[in-house]
Formats: C-alpha cells, structure tokens, sequence
C-alpha cells in the first residue's frame, strides 16, 4: 500500500509538469497597441472585420506541399492590426476575403502570428 501511494503522488507530480495548452486572452486592439510589451509573445483573441486582404501561394522547397498565407488587416473599431495565418492548402483553412466578420487567435508580436481563424 505505502508503494501504490508513492506510485500515485509520482504520478501527480509528473502530470503537474505537463504543459497545458494556453488560452488566448481577448483584447482590444487598442489595448494591444497601447501596451505592446504585456502582451508580446503571449496569445490573444481578436475580434473584428477583415479589409487589405491578400492571399499569397508557394510550394515548400522540401516538402513539396502547397502553402497558403494570408495577410490581412482586422478593424475592431478601436483600432487595426495586421495579421497573417500561414496554414497548408490542401488542409482546407479557413479562407477570408474583405468584409469577413472575424476571431482570431494567435501571438502577439507587434502583428498578429494567427493559429486559429472563425468567421462569425
């Protein structure tokens, strides 16, 4: 009994250590542009309308595997950002287009690294 215990509080401690998956913050842009350096590198959510967009494809060197990266800006009212959602075509991403009502979700470095894309 005294080594299933062991073996328990083993576990637990190991299952501490476990990275969790971080959950994006939502902000404004205002916020962001105000305060750039609470938020750099950390993961936030944006929600707002899509306008500049542009789509550009390219085929990886080594992987052979097309490539879709999308660049746009998002007009929350209180402010705009630029971002851009790098994602494999073939993996049927979210395509965008001017006027998209959107939530982005991704890392803040000065523009928006985006990792996960809604349309609303």
């Amino acid at each position: 009994m005294n080594r299933t215990l062991r073996l328990e509080l083993a576990l637990i401690s190991l299952l501490c250590l476990v990275p969790v998956a971080q959950a994006a913050d939502p902000v404004t842009i205002s916020s962001l542009q105000a305060y750039p350096e609470a938020y750099k590198m950390k993961v936030v959510q944006v929600t707002g309308m899509v306008s500049g967009y542009q789509m550009h494809h390219f085929i990886g060197e080594r992987t052979k595997l097309e490539k879709c990266i999308q660049n746009f800006l998002v007009d929350d009212g209180s402010g705009m950002i630029e971002a851009s959602y790098a994602a494999l075509c073939q993996m049927g991403p979210v395509m965008l287009k001017d006027g998209d009502q959107v939530t982005v979700e991704g890392h803040f470095l000065g523009t928006l690294d985006v990792r996960l894309v809604t349309k609303r």
